[in-house]
């Protein structure tokens, strides 16, 4: 009778760790003819994203192209509309995706369509959220923020680390923003990102905190401002194999005295001035193609190849 007991005990212990696991594995699904109404099964799909982060997903497919709806994330997930896909979210009153988390997570959105029909930002961190972990952005077109930025990264509780890739950030104020606050850490891999067409900055790196990170493979050009512009208290960040191209102002800047920019097999045209260190330092690795500016500017030192 006791083996049958602790046999039944122990049945018990694992179905609530398989129970426990099912729900935080969850994967819910939508689709452009599926209704709020029904439980976000691949069967019976839900209509907008919000209506399956309710419903406690921690990924969420969809079952074909459609505008899923401005949505607020407060935990870790996946939303993924998958190849083939389009996901729009075309949100004129409030920003197209909202991070409110307070404690560390880990966000990844893929091929999703971001229209900001002139208002608010693409995606944001909200001012009350205590954000730290990671934030993934994969195969997306973010666009029409006109009022804002088409990411605001913002970390306010220690370091949050920012990877975008495969994807086109253009007609907006500024493309992508890094903005840590005081003591926070902001760290930014870039690869393969085309931010062009923006009315102020490319890419900006600002905030009371340190940024640091690699853009490679990518595409700053045509914006109303400057390209790439460095002025939070400390940056350490690298372009490599990037085309800094036709920025109405410059085409890489520093602005504060703990900024440092290095730069490698890139190329910088076409813009009012090539490089320009208001304060801290932007350094040649001595491969770099500088052309056709307005002014080329100087790199404030070259360092060797090893």
């Amino acid at each position: 009778m006791r083996k049958i007991i602790l046999l039944c005990a122990s049945l018990c212990v694992m179905a609530l760790l398989f129970s426990g696991t099912t729900v935080l594995a969850q994967t819910l699904w939508v689709s452009p003819i599926g209704s709020d109404a029904n439980a976000c099964s691949q069967t019976a799909p839900c209509l907008s994203f919000q209506r399956a982060i309710n419903f406690g997903a921690s990924q969420i497919n969809c079952l074909g192209s459609g505008n899923y709806g401005s949505v607020v994330i407060g935990g870790s997930i996946t939303i993924d509309c998958g190849a083939g896909n389009v996901g729009n979210i075309a949100s004129s009153t409030a920003a197209a995706i909202t991070i409110n988390t307070t404690v560390a997570t880990t966000i990844i959105l893929r091929h999703l369509a971001l229209n900001g029909l002139s208002t608010n930002s693409g995606i944001g961190i909200s001012a009350s959220s205590f954000f730290s972990g990671t934030l993934i952005v994969e195969d997306c077109m973010i666009h029409g923020y006109s009022n804002n930025y088409g990411i605001l990264f913002s970390p306010t509780n220690g370091r949050g680390l920012l990877q975008v890739s495969n994807s086109q950030i253009f007609d907006n104020v500024h493309g992508i923003g890094a903005a840590p606050a005081s003591g926070q850490i902001a760290s930014v891999t870039l690869n393969n990102v085309e931010l062009v067409a923006n009315t102020g900055f490319g890419l900006f790196l600002s905030g009371q905190g340190v940024v640091a990170g690699t853009m490679r493979d990518s595409i700053v050009g045509e914006n109303g401002n400057s390209g790439v512009v460095a002025q939070s208290s400390q940056v350490f960040f690298t372009v490599e194999e990037s085309s800094i191209v036709d920025n109405l102002v410059n085409g890489i800047q520093t602005n504060s005295a703990g900024s440092a920019i290095k730069v490698a097999a890139s190329t910088i045209g076409g813009n009012g001035t090539g490089v320009l260190a208001s304060a801290g330092s932007i350094v040649s690795f001595g491969d770099n193609h500088i052309s056709d500016n307005g002014s080329d500017g100087n790199f404030t030192s070259t360092k060797a190849l090893k």
